[in-house]
């Protein structure tokens, strides 16, 4: 380190500790666990009016991480993806091993223990800091970023249909049958058009399914300002791609999230693949 550098280290002191069943970070799925963050008594006046939010910006220090490492591979998914640079990756490997999450607030023990879903940091984390994760500021729904098509192929089903799952609940607020029917259609979209459906050659034609809709939103990012979006109404849903064109109906499905997930795909809906026409609208 430099003689510049060392002038602008900063010291840091936790105000708590995560509480986790995953206790090796190699153990640690995609979408992290359920966990409680233990705030420190001397810090506990501090989360006065917390449990007014739904979700927080967890910040920890990721102590057990390398921080000489610059360039990796985002090996939770595959050993074979391409190299980046960390700054372009969330790994945990870092020069300052900082973990920002935004976590869902799930209630308060005690005053001081923070009940969280979505935590992907082992047990004993360092926990820095918590702040309030507010929509208006935090969300930037139109936010773009690089093509996951190839990322999305090394996943396995179960870890793509949990990442469906998270962005479709992330948009909507609930895991609903709607959402559940979300996902299957994204599951089966993906596979025909062969590529990431968030990326700005796929377009979405919605049907009259307010949840179903929502869900599909918060998968694809397709809204009509980006002329990705329209909506039709009625029983169709449509995802056109370069080339090809998907076309979902649906039939009577469960009224279960859960058996919505465990059907097969024919008794959900009927879709048919087919060249794409000049316009979606045709």
């Amino acid at each position: 380190m430099s003689r510049q550098h060392r002038r602008h280290c900063m010291e840091l002191f936790p105000i708590g500790l995560v509480h986790s069943s995953i206790r090796s970070r190699s153990d640690m799925p995609i979408q992290g666990v359920d966990a409680e963050i233990e705030v420190f008594p001397d810090y506990a006046g501090a989360l006065l009016g917390v449990e007014e939010n739904s979700h927080l910006i967890l910040v920890c220090w990721m102590h057990e991480a390398d921080r000489e490492v610059l360039k990796a591979v985002a090996r939770k998914v595959s050993g074979d993806l391409p190299e980046k640079g960390v700054f372009s990756l969330r790994s945990p490997v870092r020069p300052n091993p900082l973990s920002v999450s935004v976590v869902r607030l799930r209630g308060v023990r005690d005053g001081r223990f923070l009940a969280l879903a979505n935590v992907d940091l082992i047990d004993g984390t360092p926990v820095i800091d918590l702040k309030p994760y507010q929509t208006g500021w935090d969300c930037v729904f139109s936010a773009t970023g690089h093509d996951r098509t190839e990322k999305i192929r090394k996943m396995s089903p179960g870890e793509y249909r949990a990442s469906l799952i998270r962005e479709a609940v992330n948009y909507h607020g609930e895991f609903c049958p709607g959402v559940a029917v979300a996902v299957r259609i994204a599951e089966a979209a993906t596979r025909v058009l062969e590529r990431d459906l968030s990326v700005p050659q796929v377009s979405v034609a919605l049907g009259a399914d307010p949840c179903i809709a929502d869900a599909l939103i918060g998968i694809t990012g397709a809204r009509p300002g980006n002329r990705r979006l329209r909506c039709r109404g009625g029983t169709r849903y449509v995802f056109a791609g370069p080339g090809v064109e998907a076309v979902f109906c649906l039939r009577i499905v469960p009224e279960s999230a859960d058996a919505i997930l465990a059907s097969g795909e024919a008794s959900l809906f009927d879709y048919k693949a087919r060249s794409r026409p000049r316009s979606i609208e045709k």
